[in-house]
C-alpha cells in the first residue's frame, strides 16, 4: 500500500517546480560602460505583496536572476520592481583611497565595507533608475549602464 501510495511522488516530484510562478529575467550591467563582475542586482517589488529577487554579475557583466525559495535562476514573479545594485569588499580598516593605492591598514580601525560602485545604486530612490516590468509572457531583459561620473 505504501509504495502505490508513494509513487505519484516519485514520478511527479515533491511538487511543483516553479512554486512561485517566476519568469526568466536576465540582463546586462556595465559601470561607466565597462563590464564589471560580482555586481549584484536585487529587483525589489514595488508593491508591498511581491517577492523580491536577486542575481550577480558573471565574468561578461551578465546575470540571471532567482527568487528566494525557488530554483536557482527561474527569474522573478511577473510586477513591477525597483533595481538597486551593490558591490562591495571587506577593507581591512582602510579608506577606499588607501585600499586602491595598497597603503598599510590602520591597526586601530575596524575592518569596514569598501562599496566599488557607489552606494547610492544601493538605494531605489538614489540609483537613478525607473522601476521596471516583469512581464508573464515575452522576453524579460534588462540591461543597465551604471554612471559613476
Amino acid at each position: 500500500m505504501f509504495l502505490f501510495c508513494c509513487a505519484p511522488l516519485v514520478l511527479h516530484g515533491c511538487g511543483p517546480a516553479n512554486p512561485y510562478g517566476t519568469v526568466v529575467v536576465t540582463g546586462k550591467i556595465t559601470v561607466d560602460s565597462e563590464i564589471m563582475d560580482g555586481v549584484t542586482v536585487s529587483f525589489l517589488p514595488t508593491a508591498g505583496d511581491g517577492m523580491a529577487a536577486f542575481g550577480m554579475t558573471d565574468a561578461g557583466g551578465n546575470f540571471k536572476l532567482t527568487t528566494a525559495g525557488a530554483p536557482f535562476g527561474t527569474g522573478a514573479q511577473p510586477g513591477s520592481y525597483n533595481v538597486t545594485f551593490s558591490k562591495a569588499a571587506s577593507g581591512p580598516g582602510m579608506s577606499l583611497t588607501e585600499f586602491q593605492s595598497g597603503g598599510a591598514p590602520q591597526p586601530a580601525r575596524p575592518p569596514q565595507a569598501i562599496h566599488l560602485i557607489p552606494e547610492k545604486f544601493g538605494d531605489p530612490k538614489t540609483a537613478g533608475f525607473d522601476p521596471v516590468e516583469v512581464k508573464k509572457g515575452g522576453k524579460n531583459n534588462f540591461d543597465f549602464n551604471l554612471d559613476t561620473k
